[in-house]
């Protein structure tokens, strides 16, 4: 358990050793970078003025090594990326609104005014531009590398439309440098603050892909990156999930995982709160980042701190519910007996019907459901893309899409598809493809475009021209994918389309 005089006590010790590495970091920076970046004044050219997310300073890194020549090696690199992350990255305020892009988000889908949506959105997400801090006239450069890097950029079908370059240079430059400024009081805050030790046991929620909602508790340990990870994951049924790997932690609060779950390889992108308490982010397969879902964690020795039920939902009758969090030997339900865990508390049911049972504590309130029947189902996401892909030894793997059902009740207004209408939580469905529409229908899209299975996912086809189709196109179309339950239909779009074959950390 972490107290504050021993976390005093960690953080003087890693400041000692931490100023040791970081002097040793900052003369790999110079003499990796110094024969092309000049130095003034102990500053690079160029890199001085710019701060950007861990995965910001990979790109770059990597950039530098594809197009000119940078030798460095691996464990280099990464030293590199780290001090970066560190002395020049973003403060936990500045991140949190394009977390999304860190996290790799299938479904979310950006909005940006005009004229960033169509100057800068057009290409890559606007996430990418905010997740950067810049000098006015470095934002300028920015401005100028495009035209640079990328010649034919407004002679593009989607540059053409405009005078880009006097934009880019007149408007974007100015605008992106009020927004994203390089210097700036969130950042100033940051690198002031007292950063918490990472180290020590975690309580999580989370999802596994094809296995459903799950808990479990993960042991950090480690005085600096990379931390060892090592826990168990459990799903509803009960069954645990051995996890191991590696953590490095960023900027003070960037979580970057890679761990074996189970056998599975997994990413884990995730923010550590300032107060170094509690975690958020997401976990996906390290293979398909499309196949994952978020997580949230709270330190195991934090009071009374409930992240939720696995499983969210439960038929009427007998059953076990797993409360997840910390400090919860005082937990009370207005149904059953509670009965405090590693994990949080369980609590065993007897209900009737339909209903919630509280879950209190002295520190708030939660509830679960239980049902016996449901006015309607929701599919989440409502909308998203897979995408086509394999065939070849060159070609990207396809892209699936994971499919959830929520149960619904009608709400005091007793009508179905109103906004008050109460979301209850997971239910168990059948899933099926049909085709989105009249044209999708004529050319067969669901008997060509994939699968879905039984948890849910959709494995598009193969990439590739397809002699059977019309004009032999390939597999690609639109869907609409549909949940059926306890005698109620739910559907969402899903449109199969071809392969990404460029698939930056910050696309």
């Amino acid at each position: 358990m972490w107290t504050k005089t021993s976390c005093l006590s960690a953080a003087i010790l890693l400041a000692a050793g931490g100023a040791q590495m970081a002097h040793a970091d900052a003369q790999l920076l110079k003499k990796t970078c110094g024969s092309c970046h000049s130095e003034t004044d102990n500053q690079l050219s160029r890199i001085s003025g710019q701060r950007k997310s861990p995965e910001g300073w990979m790109m770059t890194i990597v950039r530098m090594q594809h197009q000119h020549g940078l030798q460095v090696s691996v464990e280099d690199r990464r030293a590199i990326v780290q001090f970066l992350a560190d002395t020049q990255g973003l403060a936990p305020a500045e991140a949190a609104p394009f977390r999304y892009a860190l996290e790799k988000d299938p479904n979310h889908v950006e909005t940006f005014e005009e004229p960033m949506a169509s100057m800068c959105a057009r290409c890559h997400t606007g996430a990418r531009v905010g997740l950067q801090r810049r000098t006015a006239d470095e934002w300028l450069i920015h401005m100028d590398f495009h035209v640079g890097n990328y010649p034919t950029i407004e002679y593009q079908a989607l540059g053409r439309d405009r005078e880009w370059y006097k934009i880019a240079r007149e408007e974007i430059a100015p605008y992106l440098a009020a927004a994203y400024p390089l210097e700036t009081s969130e950042w100033d805050s940051w690198q002031e603050a007292e950063k918490v030790p990472v180290a020590g046991d975690w309580i999580v929620i989370t999802e596994l892909p094809g296995v459903g909602e799950a808990y479990g508790r993960l042991s950090v340990s480690g005085d600096a990156s990379p931390y060892q990870v090592a826990g168990t994951l459990m799903s509803a049924d009960g069954q645990g999930r051995s996890v191991s790997g590696t953590m490095n932690l960023y900027t003070g609060y960037e979580w970057r995982a890679t761990l074996d779950i189970d056998g599975q390889d997994y990413r884990q992108v995730l923010a550590v709160s300032e107060d170094g308490t509690t975690l958020a982010g997401r976990q996906f397969q390290r293979d398909h980042d499309s196949l994952g879902g978020s997580l949230r964690g709270v330190r195991a020795d934090q009071p009374g701190v409930m992240l939720g039920t696995v499983p969210s939902a439960v038929p009427a009758g007998s059953a076990t519910v797993q409360v997840v969090g910390s400090g919860l030997d005082g937990l009370s339900a207005s149904n059953g007996s509670a009965s405090a865990n590693t994990y949080g508390a369980a609590v065993a049911l007897e209900t009737e019907g339909n209903g919630f049972v509280t879950l209190s504590t002295d520190a708030g309130e939660a509830k679960v459901a239980y049902y016996t029947t449901i006015d309607g189902i929701a599919v989440d996401p409502a909308f998203t893309i897979a995408r086509i892909g394999g065939g070849s030894e060159v070609g990207p793997e396809a892209v699936p899409a994971h499919f959830r059902a929520i149960g619904l009740w009608n709400g005091p207004d007793g009508a179905p598809g109103t906004e008050d209408d109460v979301r209850i939580g997971r239910v168990n469905a059948e899933w099926t493809v049909t085709n989105l529409h009249e044209h999708a229908a004529k050319m067969e899209d669901a008997g060509y475009a994939g699968q879905i299975d039984d948890t849910g996912i959709f494995t598009p086809a193969v990439a590739g021209p397809n002699a059977e189709r019309p004009f032999s196109t390939n597999n690609a179309g639109e869907l609409t994918v549909v949940a059926d339950a306890m005698g109620q239909s739910g559907s969402a779009t899903l449109i199969v389309t071809v392969q990404r074959f460029i698939d930056p950390p910050i696309r």
